[in-house]
């Protein structure tokens, strides 16, 4: 299944658009995580309208799943654990 997020899009409502993305890669002590939910926040949307952030870059600073990827070297939680994040 392709993996979706939202994006900053000036010119789209609000500046942000649904679309697909690469395959995230998690770097050195992170996690891969399957989100189920996510939310924009105040924020997110102001960071999207201001010109902050660069065209494409993905939106979403709360979220919550499941991780599928242990990180590399052995920090974190587990695969199959359930976890929320703020980014």
């Amino acid at each position: 299944m392709p993996v979706r997020a939202l994006v900053v899009d000036p010119s789209a409502s609000a500046a942000v658009r649904l679309a697909e993305v690469s395959d995230p890669v998690p770097g050195p002590g992170q996690v891969l995580v399957d989100v189920s939910h996510a939310s924009l926040n105040y924020g997110d949307l102001n960071d999207a309208r201001s010109g902050r952030i660069p065209v494409g870059a993905v939106l979403g600073s709360d979220a919550a799943g499941v991780v599928v990827q242990a990180a590399a070297d052995g920090t974190g939680p587990a695969v199959g654990t359930p976890v929320v994040a703020l980014t």
